[in-house]
């Protein structure tokens, strides 16, 4: 739809420039400072557009340019600061994994610990006093 409004909207533009072109056939002198030259109003009204759009094309091509470079450039910083956060991450995972594992070794070997306790107080209360049956 928005294609076809451009459409419209360009025949409706060219209508508009025939026209224009019909009704101003008239010759008009056209002074360059050094140079005077005549031709149809319509040649150089085009010719004046034509200028006009050539100088926007290349002052928005040099802009467009300036911003696509600057936008790589952003890109690669994002980049760089992704893998420079991305290492910070992976080397504090690895640290806490590290301390992690230290703490499970450690809790193991305290459960050892007090399972060897425990069998080590059932033998001296079985042992002290074999009559009597253990509490525990």
């Amino acid at each position: 739809m928005k294609n076809q409004w451009r459409l419209v909207a360009g025949i409706i533009l060219i209508i508009i420039i025939v026209l224009f072109a019909v009704f101003n056939v008239d010759s008009v002198p056209v002074n360059f400072g050094f140079a005077v030259l005549d031709g149809p109003l319509i040649i150089v009204i085009l010719v004046s557009l034509l200028m006009g759009s050539l100088i926007t094309l290349l002052v928005a091509t040099g802009s467009a340019t300036k911003k696509n470079k600057e936008f790589k450039q952003m890109r690669a910083e994002v980049d760089a600061k992704s893998k420079e956060i991305q290492t910070a991450v992976d080397t504090a995972k690895a640290g806490y994994e590290q301390q992690l594992s230290d703490l499970r070794m450690q809790l193991s070997q305290k459960d050892s610990k007090i399972n060897s306790l425990e069998e080590e107080l059932i033998k001296k209360l079985t042992v002290g006093n074999p009559d009597q049956p253990s509490k525990i």
